[in-house]
């Protein structure tokens, strides 16, 4: 473990000297406890290092920024989480700990707390309903420090009974866990009951979330209560209401971030596309450095016609993934695509040598470079040059496994903008049928056909494939509820060929597969499939609700049969 001991010249800007001198004569809470100090000034780390080390910590950890922080929290395990609200860099600890729950490098007992020189922080960071263990505003003492780390630490303890079901993406466990937590009616009922409303909305089950933020508003009007109240009456597609609280939630506090994603959002998908692009324009002028939400201000105003706010928000977007985990070649694309439709031929040049640079060696960003270069030659009017560019993109597209949808969907862009109609279809019909029931997925490639002049065509494009897909599905159902599990297990498999990334292929065939072992018997060969297929979706989709109750069915079917090798 690092170490920083050396004497700080702050230590009295942010604790005082009056450190607690007899913590070690009872058993030391902090000895065992791993921590992660995160600041973006080393003598602020150092201050803390001498705080913690005061009363007894052992093992420190330290980290400079976010995405330092993210290395050290997929290496480490750790159990307290210290983190500077202002990172530098347009950063904060907030948007560090709503990353690192996305993807899953904290336990559910880990404390996460604030330190933070500004009040607004408080304000923000309790209105969050994925809030940290709390803030700790400067000076504070070391005693101050330890009181509020204990209480917190406390509490935490208590999730440990969701611990390693949250670990393993297994959520139904997890809000089951809760369940029996809030009938408990203890001091952390109410902690229990936001919990769960959070992994209910995780898993699109709108309607017990619903329910579940409704109890709490009758018990008290909580902010994180009235945020999770407004998501899932969007996940329910009550729209108005939805909106009306989410505009009043901003109101209240105009810094709780998330009300305004999906508050554009709403405005989006209701075509109020202008509503939409300023709300997430206001979003990203009180927090700056969230990727995700410049990204989808460029999408908004691109859908929008404003190409110059587009090309701006793609700008910013490239600039801040770079250093990130959300880095692609994808981002250079469509930073390249608005160029060119503001007529900067240079600067989108320019873009496209970044790419090629900053990817080197890497095939999907190599293939993504070509797409690009084929987009710019035939602005340039080099149709011979950008065909060929183009061709052998689509050549090598089956031996990188590692394109995104958002990589195709920028391919089939540039084949209709250069009237390769046959090259797009192909890619299009591809995307929906390994998508069909992916609605944020089919609006997006519909958006794309209205943008590039073949709205009619597209639209007939997706609802054949979708309707392909729903026939096959209707058919294999068919055969398993008849009781013939083998032919509807071939049908699902024979799909499953063509369409190898479409989840809800691979849950059918792995419900097929579990109905047929307990009609007739263990089926060692389709288990062993069934299982690699769960591993998949885990990997592609842990949040997909049916995955989530097939994962119940299946624990019982492995019980059942006390085959313990195919756990998940």
């Amino acid at each position: 473990m690092s170490s920083l001991s050396n004497q700080s010249t702050t230590f009295n800007a942010i604790t005082s000297a009056k450190e607690a001198t007899g913590r070690r004569d009872y058993s030391n809470p902090f000895a065992k406890k791993q921590f992660l100090v995160v600041d973006c000034v080393p003598e602020m780390q150092r201050a803390m290092s001498m705080t913690l080390q005061s009363f007894g910590a052992e093992k420190v950890e330290y980290a400079g920024k976010a995405s330092d922080a993210l290395v050290k929290l997929m290496r480490y395990d750790f159990d307290v989480v210290l983190c500077d609200y202002d990172l530098g860099g347009g950063s904060d600890g907030l948007y560090l700990y709503e990353e690192a729950k996305e993807r899953n490098l904290l336990k559910q007992s880990c404390v996460f707390m604030i330190v933070s020189g500004e009040r607004r922080a408080a304000k923000v960071l309790s209105a969050a309903e994925l809030a940290p263990d709390g803030y700790l505003l400067k000076p504070f003492t070391g005693e101050e420090l330890a009181k509020r780390l204990e209480v917190a630490m406390r509490r935490r303890d208590a999730f440990k009974v969701v611990d390693e079901a949250l670990m393993s993406h297994d959520y139904m466990a997890a809000i089951e866990a809760c369940g029996k937590k809030i009938s408990e009616r203890n001091e952390f009922s109410l902690d229990f009951m936001k919990l769960k409303g959070s992994l209910s909305m995780k898993i699109g089950d709108y309607d017990s979330a619903h329910n579940l933020y409704q109890q709490v508003l009758k018990i008290k009007e909580i902010p994180w209560a009235k945020v999770g109240m407004a998501k899932s009456m969007a996940g329910l597609k009550k729209v108005e209401p939805a909106i009306a609280l989410f505009q009043q939630v901003i109101v209240e506090n105009d810094r709780v971030m998330e009300a305004y994603d999906w508050l554009a959002k709403l405005y989006q998908d209701n075509h109020d596309l202008d509503k939409a692009q300023q709300t997430l324009k206001r979003a990203t002028e009180l927090s700056p450095a969230t990727i995700r939400r410049h990204q989808a201000l460029g999408q908004v105003a691109e859908e929008n016609g404003d190409m110059e706010q587009a090309k701006k928000a793609y700008t910013t977007t490239l600039e801040l993934s770079k250093a990130s985990w959300h880095r692609s070649p994808a981002h250079y694309a469509t930073l390249a695509r608005t160029q060119l439709a503001n007529s900067e031929k240079t600067e989108a040049a320019k873009t496209l040598a970044s790419l090629r640079r900053d990817y080197k060696h890497n095939p999907e960003g190599e293939w993504m470079a070509d797409v690009v270069d084929s987009t710019i030659q035939s602005h340039s009017g080099n149709k011979a040059a950008a065909e060929k560019l183009l061709r052998s993109a689509e050549e090598r597209m089956p031996q990188l496994t590692k394109l995104k949808d958002s990589d195709r969907l920028e391919f089939a862009r540039a084949c209709y903008g250069q009237g390769q109609h046959d090259m797009g279809d192909k890619v299009a019909s591809g995307l929906v049928r390994n998508n069909h029931d992916n609605e944020e997925l089919l609006q997006k490639l519909s958006t794309m056909f209205d943008q590039v002049g073949r709205g009619d065509a597209g639209r007939e494009l997706i609802a054949s494939n979708v309707q392909g897909i729903v026939d096959l599905n209707n058919q294999a159902v068919r055969e398993a509820q008849s009781g013939d599990h083998d032919k509807a297990i071939a049908l699902f498999q024979k799909a499953l060929q063509e369409m190898p990334e479409n989840v809800q292929l691979m849950l059918n065939l792995v419900n097929a597969i579990i109905a047929q072992c307990h009609r007739q018997g263990w089926h060692e060969s389709n288990i062993k499939h069934a299982h690699e297929l769960l591993q998949r979706v885990r990997e592609m989709a842990p949040t997909n609700n049916k995955f989530q109750k097939l994962l119940q069915a299946w624990r019982s079917l492995i019980d059942q049969h006390q085959k313990r090798e195919f756990l998940l």
